[in-house]
């Protein structure tokens, strides 16, 4: 007699990763007595207030739990019902930093942004506030603010320091986010969180430690526009001149990112290397 329900149940969850909430199975017509009977059999794990997650799931705890968490807040919804334009509910904060494998900041509970104010299941944490579509990415079916977007955040939500330099270091060294955006989202937000605005400073303040060789390319570049803007703009003068003889179209962006990857490929730093100008987070 479980047959056809567990085959309609699994049917749906395969859908969502191997996860179906109690009032997405009532909705489809699967009697509470048979989810009962399922998680007896160790068929299926309650892993979320009246979420399960069926026993042949290979989504891992790291996604499972958010996912789980994303699904009950609207638990008669599915999925993919939700994800049409900008998700009602997107993962972020310190939630956020734990999906995307950045920093160490302790997440207890899984953190939203949602766009209204709405209650906070058990377990989760709501954040009001409007998210662009470039704002969020669908990871591992979870949608989250992006590694960008999620540093962002973690400034204007007043984190620590310490926090947000270990975040931003993670970031940096995976190539998660060009580190001269952030510092362009940052910057404004320097005076009001007292943390240094100008880019040499910056660096040093928060990623005091960070090698240059250890960056990608982009990165490269952004780290000798944020550290040497001087040398930059004394070799881009060159660059333009190069450029314009050669009868290249003036681009602005080109010269500056030829001038940046010279500075990066040339710069001869000093033992013990990086600035003199640290500045201490307390």
């Amino acid at each position: 007699m479980w047959e056809k329900p567990f085959s309609d149940l699994s049917s749906l969850a395969g859908r969502q990763e191997g996860l179906i909430t109690a009032a997405q199975a009532n909705r489809s017509n699967i009697p509470i007595e048979a989810l009962i009977h399922f998680k007896q059999a160790a068929l299926i794990a309650e892993i979320d207030w009246n979420v399960y997650q069926l026993a042949g799931s290979q989504l891992g705890a790291r996604y499972a739990y958010p996912l789980a968490a994303w699904l009950g807040l609207r638990p008669e919804q599915f999925q993919w019902e939700r994800l049409d334009g900008v998700p009602d509910a997107v993962l972020s904060h310190e939630a956020a930093c734990s999906l995307h494998r950045m920093g160490t900041i302790a997440a207890p509970l899984e953190v939203f942004t949602t766009p209204e104010e709405r209650d906070a299941p058990p377990g989760t944490r709501i954040h009001v506030g409007k998210l662009a579509a470039d704002d969020f990415v669908i990871h591992a079916s979870v949608p989250v603010t992006t590694p960008r977007r999620t540093i962002v955040d973690l400034v204007r939500d007043w984190t620590e320091h310490a926090d947000v330099a270990n975040v931003l270091a993670d970031a940096v060294r995976q190539d998660l986010v060009d580190l001269r955006a952030v510092h362009s989202d940052l910057a404004p937000l320097a005076t009001e969180h007292e943390f240094p605005a100008e880019g040499r400073d910056f660096i040093a303040y928060f990623m005091p430690g960070l090698s240059p060789a250890a960056l990608s390319e982009r990165n490269k570049r952004a780290h000798a526009i944020l550290t040497e803007p001087e040398r930059v703009a004394e070799l881009r003068q060159s660059v333009q001149r190069l450029l314009a003889d050669a009868g290249a179209p003036a681009d602005e962006a080109l010269s500056l990112d030829l001038a940046a990857e010279i500075a990066a490929r040339t710069t001869r730093r000093q033992a013990g290397g990086g600035s003199t100008n640290t500045v201490a987070i307390s």
